[in-house]
């Protein structure tokens, strides 16, 4: 795989527009946007970069051409053939190499953008760490007498695992379908288990003890999947409607247990249940992907559902600054090679590598300020203050 489809690829992880299935959120408006990003990185970034460098190239080959004419004449005026002038060689060298080297600072731009943007990226997040150099971090620090400083200072942390809720959705007939939750064990104190993954898992048949409103045990069972069939007066008429229920429940799994199995075995054994087959078949109707051709309605909204409730995340409070001073770092201490500035034989690649650095920068700094747009608005989204609906009074009655 070339270092162009290289960077594609993880610009596309990055944007998360590898993610169709996901239809909630900030993924709604990124599927919206995703014509758009597509077309940018597949077609308009490698043209971009091109048209950049030959601007570069232009005009460095302009100048030599002009050293190359009067170069000419020197060497003619002083009664020399102008072939076996030195100064000529030279310059019809450089000349030479111009447009051999379009293709090596092409892949030196494509392969400084991947390496730059692989390393802040992680599991679907920026990692707010300051690089030095490899594997080298950087505090920022401006001579405080005491500093406390953690990873992940400058970033929300988001953790959706607690905010359940019921889901539910309808089918093209009008009928509704709901996922509920029937117990929850979560991750105390906002902490991460290191030992544990927690998912969701359709629930085996059983019977749970319950209480009545006056205090009285009852015996209640629950099936993974079940009807519940309601009546109610419409205009004067009876109007009898059906609702299908699928329940789960979110628990402590084996560590390395993946979601995306335990939401396949779902969807088979819903499928394959007798009143599914027989009076829900929209649930197998198909909603394909380019990346998921088989998906099914189910498969869709199943997705969405477990996804939306476990997916802990960050955003940053300033991606876009962020990421600016991180690229200024990089070039400067991965980039440009400052041995080479003492070297005068070689001023013209210096001047080379500067286009290149141009280009590298111009391009990067258009993706950050395109990701630092997405980051701002989930923030805004998480920074929305929160409207109370209504509220109500309790009043003892016991003097």
């Amino acid at each position: 795989m070339s270092k162009y489809n290289e960077l594609v690829k993880k610009l596309k992880e990055i944007f998360q527009i590898d993610r169709p299935e996901l239809d909630f959120g900030i993924y709604r408006i990124l599927n919206a946007r995703a014509d758009e990003i597509n077309d940018y990185l597949e077609n308009k970034l490698k043209i971009k970069i091109q048209s950049a460098l030959a601007d570069a190239e232009n005009a460095n080959k302009a100048d030599l051409e002009q050293q190359l004419h009067l170069a000419i004449k020197a060497a003619t005026d002083a009664g020399f053939e102008s072939d076996e002038s030195p100064k000529v060689q030279e310059i019809q060298k450089k000349l030479s190499t111009i447009t051999s080297g379009a293709s090596e600072h092409e892949n030196a731009v494509f392969s400084h953008l991947l390496t730059f943007f692989s390393r802040y990226y992680d599991n679907g997040d920026f990692i707010s760490k300051r690089r030095y150099k490899g594997n080298t971090y950087a505090i920022p620090y401006a001579g405080e007498e005491v500093m406390l400083y953690w990873a992940n200072k400058d970033q929300y942390y988001i953790k959706s695992g607690e905010n359940f809720a019921n889901y539910s959705f309808k089918l093209a007939d009008g009928r509704k379908v709901s996922f509920k939750l029937l117990a929850a064990d979560t991750a105390k104190d906002n902490r991460k288990d290191n030992d544990l993954d927690r998912c969701f898992v359709l629930i085996e048949p059983h019977v749970r003890t319950k209480f009545d409103d006056e205090g009285e045990e009852y015996e209640q069972e629950y099936k993974p999947v079940e009807v519940i069939k309601t009546s109610s007066i419409v205009d004067g008429k009876s109007i009898d409607t059906e609702e299908l229920i699928i329940h789960f429940e979110y628990k402590a799994m084996k560590k390395g247990t993946k979601q995306e199995i335990l939401v396949q075995s779902a969807i088979s054994k819903i499928l394959s249940d007798n009143n599914v087959q027989q009076h829900w078949v929209d649930l197998a109707k198909r909603v394909p992907t380019e990346k998921n051709p088989m998906r099914t309605e189910l498969e869709r909204h199943l997705t969405t559902y477990t996804q939306r409730n476990t997916a802990d995340y960050f955003i940053h409070k300033d991606l876009g600054g962020f990421l600016t001073n991180e690229l200024d770092f990089y070039i400067k201490n991965e980039v440009m090679n400052l041995d080479n500035l003492q070297n005068a034989e070689i001023f013209s690649n210096i001047e080379k590598q500067l286009r290149m650095i141009q280009c590298l920068r111009s391009v990067a700094l258009e993706l950050i300020a395109f990701l630092a747009q997405i980051e701002n608005f989930q923030k805004k989204l998480w920074n929305k203050k929160k409207f109370i609906v209504s509220s109500n009074y309790t009043v003892t009655l016991d003097i």
